[in-house]
């Protein structure tokens, strides 16, 4: 029985519960209660893969939890005249235009391609790195801001003296020393070591055809996501994990079915060619903002999804939401609603 099991294993085992699904759980009893509400507890638990809200607005989010539509938790308020400009993987952290008003200006012609938090910040304190680049048509360079230093300023760091058009999405490494970032026009993967503030490009091969890609990391493994498209048409959505020998590149790991790709791209296969991503912790979802078709994939399950279409929702709105993900803190289990950590 549940009441002969020591304490420390009561413990132990609902730990690796999602903290979404503990909520219900802090109803049974009260010595439940007192358990899920102590500082012995709250120190056994880390981020889960499945504790997120992928938001589609400042009102509405994706819980693959649940696998439900649900609103976002009115506290803390989400700005809607200020939406994200950038989000950090896990442990969640949110950089809008306001947050960095208290910080100096951004360097001439630079954009945000990444912040940066700690595996395990502390409950005192919200340390973080902003990473900026500029891409001038002949070089890139970056820029880095650390908000621990009692005098933030952003530091350049070496130029990788190869022309893009502009960098896609970056992803965190786990180690926190790196980050995997697109380079789009041309296409290659591209990495900046952040402790160096140094570039790399290895030469690797990126997929023909490529479009509207997406790089995560799972388990130190790095994913790219994508469209294929030939003469200009979306024909499909591929995972790619990138192979330990360079040379041989990036390999197919899972197809979008037929059935699912219809559902994205909802009857547009000669005119519609882009969607959105979001992703966490292996977690992936989807998004046709045009259409609020919303597909999940789990990495680690290699299972494909399809979500109930997202009405009601202007395509701009999403469009400058999603990609966004927030997390629970353990604030949740104390009573107070809100899904940011």
């Amino acid at each position: 029985p549940w009441d002969e099991l020591p304490a420390h294993l009561q413990e132990r085992i609902l730990s690796r519960l999602p903290l979404t699904a503990l909520v219900p759980v802090a109803a049974v009893s009260r010595a439940l209660r007192r358990l899920l509400r102590s500082p012995a507890f709250h120190a056994l638990l880390s981020q889960h893969r499945l504790d997120a809200f992928f938001l589609l607005s400042p009102r509405l989010a994706f819980h693959p939890l649940s696998r439900r539509l649900l609103q976002v938790p009115p506290s803390p308020p989400l700005d809607p005249s200020c939406p994200p400009l950038i989000s950090s993987a896990s442990p969640s952290f949110l950089v809008t235009a306001d947050s960095l008003l208290r910080l100096p200006a951004l360097p001439d012609r630079s954009y945000l391609i990444a912040v940066v938090v700690p595996p395990s910040p502390s409950s005192s304190s919200r340390d973080y790195t902003l990473v900026a680049v500029t891409t001038n048509g002949a070089a890139v360079r970056s820029y880095s801001l650390d908000s621990a230093d009692p005098s933030p300023r952003w530091v350049p760091g070496a130029e990788l003296p190869l022309p893009f058009a502009i960098l896609g999405n970056a992803a965190v490494a786990s180690d926190r020393a790196r980050l995997f970032v697109l380079g789009r026009g041309p296409d290659a993967l591209l990495v900046l070591d952040l402790e160096t503030r140094k570039w790399a490009a290895p030469p690797v091969v990126m997929p023909h055809g490529l479009t509207t890609a997406h790089l995560f990391v799972l388990d130190d493994r790095l994913f790219l996501v994508g469209g294929v498209e030939r003469l200009g048409v979306l024909e499909r959505v591929v995972v790619w994990q990138l192979d330990n020998d360079e040379a041989v590149g990036w390999v197919e790991v899972a197809a979008m079915p037929p059935e699912v790709f219809d559902e994205l791209v909802a009857g547009r296969h000669g005119s519609f060619w882009h969607f959105q991503a979001a992703d966490r912790m292996g977690t992936l979802c989807l998004y046709n903002a045009l259409d609020g078709r919303l597909v999940m994939f789990d990495a680690v399950d290699c299972v494909w999804t399809m979500m109930p279409r997202v009405s009601g929702l202007g395509a701009g709105e999403s469009q400058m939401w999603f990609g966004h993900v927030l997390e629970p803190g353990v604030d949740l289990l104390l009573g107070q609603r809100s899904p940011c950590s």
